[in-house]
């Protein structure tokens, strides 16, 4: 005997870039709350403490290819969840 389970998956709708981290200013180490998407494109931040300018360097682009290795993981994880019940 076998039966159908219909599978339903939540909470891997997300964009891991959206994600937030906390950054020390380089000038006076005060914390900054940035997304790793502002990190990825190396988007300038005006610090909340001493207001100076500071950005990130992705060199080799490592953190853009981990944000899309998880992202893309993430969506593997929930079609094959979501199988399960076929």
């Amino acid at each position: 005997m076998s039966f159908k389970v219909k599978v339903s998956f939540k909470g891997a709708d997300f964009d891991i870039a959206q994600r937030t981290v906390e950054v020390k200013c380089p000038y006076c180490q005060a914390a900054n709350s940035v997304t790793l998407g502002q990190m990825q494109r190396e988007e300038i931040v005006t610090c909340v403490g001493c207001k100076k300018n500071f950005n990130f360097t992705d060199k080799d682009k490592s953190l853009a290819k981990t944000v899309s290795n998880v992202n893309d993981a993430m969506a593997d994880l929930k079609k094959t969840l979501e199988g399960l019940g076929d």
